[in-house]
């Protein structure tokens, strides 16, 4: 499977992608902050695509890597999972980009690829999206979107440092997908314009 608009393309991760992955994380370590899993070696993110491969077999999840379609390179990844068909419902995230993909049109079109195949292709009627309380970052990211602020879900799980983290927690509806999505095709158009 592959989504694409003007600058990204989204695919499934392959495990030979785990090296430019990995090289990414190990070139701004602070992108994986507010992880859950860990990232200390090439192995770390071997077992991260595996387990996220084996999950994708029983529709759990669909692991996407991102490339940057102006440079022909790998720049991050990002994911749907918890995917209900029966309850049509996903959540969204484990996204991080390389630092020169960072604050481009790289994330919003990803965004709108992620958003679309759900509400559009799979029929979903609720997209949920998490994160880190103290990422204050992610949080302003997530809201830009249009996603609504819903609470805050305390302790919400450990982390393999041994913190517990409290999560923010967002979602977007089916209803709501349209307005969301005439705003993040403003904010493509705006921003390759600026390119």
């Amino acid at each position: 499977m592959e989504l694409s608009k003007q600058r990204v393309r989204l695919r499934i991760v392959k495990i030979e992608d785990a090296e430019d992955l990995y090289n990414i994380v190990k070139q701004n370590p602070d992108i994986w902050t507010y992880m859950p899993v860990k990232m200390d070696s090439l192995l770390d993110m071997k077992n991260i695509i595996d387990e996220c491969l084996q999950k994708k077999k029983t529709g759990e999840i669909v692991p996407f890597i991102v490339e940057d379609i102006w440079n022909n390179k790998i720049v991050g990844s990002t994911r749907l999972y918890d995917i209900s068909l029966s309850s049509k419902t996903l959540e969204m995230g484990y996204t991080f980009f390389s630092s020169d993909a960072q604050r481009t049109s790289i994330n919003t079109e990803s965004k709108f690829l992620l958003l679309q195949y759900a509400f559009e292709t799979l029929g979903v009627k609720r997209v949920q999206i998490k994160t880190d309380l103290r990422n204050n970052t992610a949080q302003k990211a997530i809201e830009r979107l249009g996603a609504v602020k819903e609470g805050i879900l305390r302790n919400e799980r450990l982390l393999y440092n041994g913190l517990v983290r409290d999560a923010v927690v967002y979602s977007i509806l089916d209803r709501e997908w349209n307005v969301v999505k005439e705003k993040l095709e403003s904010y493509i158009t705006y921003s390759l314009a600026q390119s």
